[in-house]
């Protein structure tokens, strides 16, 4: 046993509690005494606010603004973790308080963006982009369907042959000619060519 490790049991034998940020464990379970944790959170609650300061600093350049707002999601998460180890030790349930510093932050996927953070060109347009409102999209199916030019079930290919059947049944008396019904390659074309028109009067061509 190192001298170190020595001191650290003889500090947990007095009931003394550990304050170094360097000696935090990463493991909140390795950490069976409330006041212990509890006290870790609480340094870990002077970094965040430590950092907070520095990232609404109007003099903190762009590069250290992403440094901290990084640090700053990774101290949250730690926050978190003890806190749920305070809770399992029976301890104050700090999870279930609304009044988070964690809320000062802009959610974006999971990540958290704060103060002067927020202002960053790509981070500025992310926040836009997410607070604008939801846009239903037309249907695509039918302009797809012209596009890939799947018109085989199309009504209006349906409806033109009926009406073609039924003018030439008049003009003939009955009497219908082959020769005289539209090919298939004419009805393509027909419709081909009714599509493009309507499709440039959406377009306002």
């Amino acid at each position: 046993m190192s001298i170190n490790q020595f001191n650290q049991y003889k500090n947990k034998e007095a009931g003394i509690l550990e304050t170094n940020p360097q000696l935090r464990p990463k493991n909140v379970q390795k950490v069976s005494s409330v006041p212990q944790a509890e006290k870790w959170r609480s340094i870990i609650l002077g970094e965040v606010s430590s950092k907070l300061t520095q990232i609404n600093d109007p003099t903190t350049n762009d590069l250290r603004l992403r440094e901290l707002n990084d640090e700053l999601n990774k101290l949250f998460k730690e926050k978190r973790a003890w806190e749920y180890r305070i809770k399992e030790l029976g301890g104050t349930d700090y999870i279930i308080q609304k009044n988070d510093m964690i809320h000062t932050g802009f959610n974006i996927a999971g990540w958290r963006y704060f103060g002067r953070a927020k202002e960053l060109p790509d981070v500025k347009k992310m926040i836009e982009d997410k607070k604008k409102p939801a846009t239903k999209k037309a249907p695509k199916r039918k302009l797809d369907d012209f596009y890939y030019g799947k018109i085989e079930d199309d009504k209006e290919l349906q409806d033109y042959e009926s009406e073609r059947l039924k003018e030439l049944l008049e003009h003939y008396n009955g009497e219908i000619k082959l020769s005289e019904l539209p090919t298939n390659d004419q009805l393509n074309k027909w419709l081909v060519d009714k599509k493009r028109q309507q499709l440039m009067q959406k377009l306002g061509l």
